[in-house]
């Protein structure tokens, strides 16, 4: 799930050449808590997904609100599909911190967050 699609797209092919994204979802700039919740359920109502990959820049959008909304989230569609958060910009430190009290993965660059979401779809699927 990304703020602003363009970025995430061409940056991913340099930040890991080891897994492939599925899909990408963007929630557009000034997202809130319950509209990061609403894209969150699209994502996890698909089956194939073995984990999700959150790349925020937090502009308009604030990133203690999007990590509100990824646990609001969770709370209403609760899975164990592994996730990884990437925030930076406006409120990253609290949205890193109400993450971590969740024991969520957050990462502070897209390829270290690309690199820990693959490894942890690989695990995932070594499990079943």
């Amino acid at each position: 799930m990304v703020n602003g699609l363009v970025l995430p797209w061409r940056r991913w092919t340099s930040s890991s050449s080891t897994g492939e994204p599925a899909n990408f979802l963007d929630v557009g700039g000034g997202a809130k808590a319950d509209k990061v919740a609403a894209a969150l359920r699209i994502i996890l109502s698909d089956p194939n997904v073995k984990a999700v990959l959150f790349n925020i820049f937090g502009g308009i959008t604030r990133c203690d609100e999007v990590a509100r909304g990824i646990l609001q989230a969770l709370v209403d569609v609760p899975t164990r599909v592994p996730m990884v958060v990437r925030l930076v910009g406006t409120n990253d430190m609290e949205g890193r911190a109400i993450l971590r009290e969740a024991n969520m993965s957050t990462a502070e660059t897209l390829a270290e967050a690309a690199q820990l979401a693959v490894a942890a779809a690989r695990e995932g699927l070594e499990n079943t």
